[in-house]
């Protein structure tokens, strides 16, 4: 579920030492999309694969 992929990314972002905004400009993102991705909103399926993908992580992982 989408509020799963949130607290993920807030984990691995904490683990990782990765700002929203390195995130955004890694991924070539504004800083307000991964802000917002943070407050629950849901990524597209293209965007949530280079998250995870970004992490080392697959996107079912991203939603346990």
């Amino acid at each position: 579920d989408f509020l799963s992929f949130s607290e993920n990314l807030v984990k691995l972002q904490n683990e990782k030492g990765v700002s929203d905004y390195r995130l955004a400009k890694d991924l070539q993102l504004s800083p307000t999309t991964v802000s917002n991705w943070k407050g629950g909103a849901v990524p597209s399926i293209e965007r949530a694969h280079a998250v995870a993908s970004y992490f080392g992580k697959t996107v079912d992982e991203m939603m346990k």
